[in-house]
């Protein structure tokens, strides 16, 4: 996924994240909504992301792996 493709599915890249957490590794991005966040984490050294909510330091992560297309992130966020 580039920086591009996530911002066309709505994320934007994490301005800070905090110290303890399992991503200083790579960027960051972060789609805000009404009902909550959404976490898409791009490590540097991997193709595998992490899409995952709720708390930053125990997150409920929805998938760790590739994600080649932005429809197969759209699947993974609906599901």
């Amino acid at each position: 996924m580039t920086a591009e493709e996530l911002a066309q599915a709505g994320f934007y890249p994490a301005d800070w994240v905090p110290s303890g957490t399992t991503y200083t590794q790579g960027q960051l991005y972060v789609r805000m909504s009404a009902t909550g966040s959404v976490r898409v984490f791009v490590p540097l050294d991997s193709a595998d992301i992490e899409v995952s909510s709720g708390d930053l330091y125990n997150p409920d992560i929805h998938h760790r792996g590739p994600v080649p297309t932005l429809t197969e992130l759209h699947r993974i966020l609906k599901a």
